[in-house]
């Protein structure tokens, strides 16, 4: 953990069908959730590809700020984060946090999606997966052991400018993607990544126990 650079997250939230960015992407937002910019002071971070928008898969409104982990579960050594910005994701109704370090160079964008059950979440996440290697990370993901159906995918920024990671699960019926970014020479360790998956799923188990 004392190489891990986390200014990713612009594919979960702006820039695939599921995106969150959380502690350091951001890429322009589309009408659905999806990645961050690309760039570590924008603040905007969902999946470019948004998740089914059909009235079976709508996703119930409400405030779900709640769900997001918080900046001091972000734990990088000689490091601080700081939750930059919240925003609403109107369609599916849900939440996403952007997180950043104190210099900017590492962040991570957390998109949460709720919808009306288990079968849409999963759905959405199925999607989202197709388009990792082409909107975020020039990695194939991996199963990964977080929540159900967890994705999971380190390597480099499709063109090649950053170090990205993304990570992608079902809990109930939400849909997290945590997606991460930082400097080319500054590459992300995946058992960072994983925990942090984890602690998002860990804080949707507490705060949405129904879900």
């Amino acid at each position: 953990m004392t190489k891990v650079s986390i200014a990713a997250a612009g594919l979960a939230a702006s820039t695939l069908v599921f995106g969150v960015a959380v502690a350091g992407c951001g890429n322009n937002k589309s009408s659905s959730p999806s990645s961050s910019t690309s760039s570590a002071t924008s603040t905007s971070a969902t999946p470019s590809s948004a998740p089914p928008t059909s009235s079976s898969a709508a996703a119930q409104s409400g405030d779900y700020s709640g769900l997001l982990i918080k900046p001091t579960d972000i734990v990088v050594p000689g490091d601080t984060f700081t939750l930059t910005q919240t925003l609403p994701v109107p369609n599916p109704a849900g939440t996403e946090g952007v997180f950043m370090n104190q210099s900017g160079s590492r962040k991570v964008d957390d998109t949460i999606y709720v919808y009306p059950d288990a079968g849409a979440a999963s759905q959405a996440l199925d999607q989202s997966a197709k388009g990792i290697q082409e909107l975020s990370v020039k990695a194939a993901p991996t199963p990964a052991d977080v929540g159900t159906g967890g994705q999971m995918a380190v390597g480099p920024s499709p063109d090649g400018s950053k170090s990205k990671a993304i990570v992608m699960f079902t809990e109930g019926k939400v849909f997290a993607v945590l997606e991460f970014e930082s400097a080319p020479t500054d590459p992300l360790a995946p058992d960072f990544v994983l925990d942090l998956g984890k602690k998002q799923d860990a804080a949707i188990k507490s705060a949405l126990p129904a879900s």
